[in-house]
């Protein structure tokens, strides 16, 4: 699935990732067993570099409830640059 492109979001409106050395995903869900739903990788809305992969879409849903952040997370793409807004809504 492919993210949303955001212009750079103001820290204290959004939770914003950066990887500074490492080109990898930021989460990997293979050892999350025992769900039902479906396993979905994000993708770049740019490049298409993959930002997380093998996620459970409750997953997400937890993440955004436990960070208490109601408008998403961005994840800035370790390949383009590009911040991708990572959500529980997806285009």
């Amino acid at each position: 699935m492919r993210c949303r492109v955001v212009p750079e979001p103001h820290h204290e409106h959004k939770a914003v990732f950066r990887q500074t050395f490492v080109k990898s995903p930021y989460f990997d869900g293979d050892d999350y067993e025992n769900v039902v739903s479906t396993k979905t990788s994000y993708l770049c809305g740019n490049c298409e570099f993959v930002l997380a992969k093998n996620i459970h879409s409750d997953q997400i849903l937890q993440l955004l409830n436990i960070t208490q952040i109601e408008n998403g997370i961005v994840l800035q793409c370790p390949q383009c640059q590009k911040f991708n807004e990572l959500g529980a809504k997806m285009d």
